[in-house]
């Protein structure tokens, strides 16, 4: 039967969802939690089990310590969760840049796709 468990934090900024639930569920070591609602400074969490008193101190931790969600953040979640013709469209884009870099006076290495997609993750954490 789930367990509900409702925090309050200081904190007056929305954390960043996905990596906050990843932390407590390692914390927790349940990856069933589960977020409820975020409401004004109080959250309700659930999970499977009974939350001790353990895992209820270091979720607090975790929440008051998240960081805050950003346009930055949500852009790179966004990258991360691109839909096949959109990975598509960036890697054939790379591959071309490939061959031009092939046919310089003294060749460089290809761009590999896990280094284009990181560049482009990484370039939407500066905007």
């Amino acid at each position: 039967m789930p367990d509900y468990h409702t925090f309050t934090s200081p904190r007056t900024t929305l954390p960043d969802w996905p990596s906050l639930l990843a932390s407590i569920r390692t914390a927790t070591n349940d990856a069933t939690v589960a977020a409820g609602s975020w409401i004004g400074n109080t959250c309700t969490l659930k999970r499977a089990g009974v939350w001790s008193a353990g895992d209820i101190a270091a979720t607090q931790s975790l929440i008051d310590a998240a960081p805050a969600v950003t346009p930055q953040t949500t852009a790179q979640r966004t990258i991360d969760n691109w839909p096949i013709e959109d990975r598509a469209f960036a890697l054939a884009l790379i591959d071309q840049l490939n061959v031009i870099r092939a046919a310089l006076p003294s060749p460089l290495p290809p761009i590999t796709p896990a280094q284009a997609l990181a560049s482009i993750r990484a370039k939407a954490g500066t905007l």
